[in-house]
């Protein structure tokens, strides 16, 4: 099992290098939040192209919401592969109240929260811009760790 969560780790991690299979991961995750913010923007500026595609987008948001709870999940599981979380419950509740993952929690709530009430789901949709600009980050690194291999190296 103690396998199985590194090479999670190594796929699910923010840091370069990175093997093929992280780097497949970090581009799907970029283009999911992408297409979810291009949504969300269609939803509020055109309303009517909005509700033509209404079924198609439903189908995004939960495949998205699967899939970033599930993300979310394994980073939670994977933390205590980095030195600072090491400590199975202590280090994993330290990890969680980074920044990065309480945007990523705050991504996730509205979807489960979209019952309660919609005005709170408007409001926390903002959230989702948040993790944009957390894509920002993986396609700088994604962007200076490929200069390096092809520039820095020997």
């Amino acid at each position: 099992m103690e396998r199985i969560q590194e090479k999670t780790f190594h796929i699910i991690k923010l840091a370069p290098p990175k093997r093929l299979p992280g780097k497949v991961f970090d581009l799907f995750l970029v283009a999911l939040i992408l297409l979810n913010v291009f949504i969300v923007v269609q939803e509020f500026t055109h309303p009517e192209a909005y509700a033509a595609m209404y079924e198609p987008w439903q189908v995004v948001r939960w495949f998205s919401l699967t899939f970033f709870t599930v993300e979310y999940v394994l980073r939670i599981w994977t933390a205590v592969q980095k030195y600072a979380y090491r400590d199975p419950v202590t280090g994993r509740l330290k990890y969680m109240t980074t920044p990065f993952m309480v945007i990523d929690f705050l991504a996730i709530v509205p979807f489960y929260l979209y019952q309660i009430d919609t005005l709170v789901v408007r409001i926390l949709n903002i959230f989702k811009l948040l993790k944009l600009v957390k894509a920002t980050r993986y396609v700088r690194r994604i962007l200076a760790y490929e200069r390096w291999r092809l520039f820095g190296r020997k």
